[in-house]
């Protein structure tokens, strides 16, 4: 039986901000420009997630959209959904929040 490929997407918005410790307020400034506002930016984003398996061939399904749907929610949406990641997502905490 061949292998088939299924992929929900789902949208979210978020905040952050672009900084660097190691420079100072007005270089940040100019290397990141409004993505270094103290109050942080929002982006708009969407996330893919593909499983892939075999038909079940009872349901005539690879999995459950449901289920799915449920655990994006659970474990992706919920924590970041309209939050500021720098601030109130643990995950992003320690890391770093910069691109240099």
């Amino acid at each position: 039986m061949p292998l088939v490929y299924l992929t929900r997407a789902e949208t979210f918005s978020s905040a952050h901000r672009l900084h660097s410790n190691n420079l100072t307020d007005e270089e940040n400034k100019a290397i990141y420009d409004k993505c270094n506002n103290k109050f942080g930016h929002g982006h708009n984003y969407t996330i893919k997630v593909t499983v892939k398996g075999q038909i079940d061939p009872i349901t005539g399904m690879v999995c459950n959209m449901t289920s799915l749907k449920t655990a994006l929610k659970e474990k992706v949406l919920d924590l970041v959904d309209h939050k500021n990641l720098d601030l109130e997502v643990p995950f992003f905490k320690d890391k770093p929040r910069f691109l240099l």
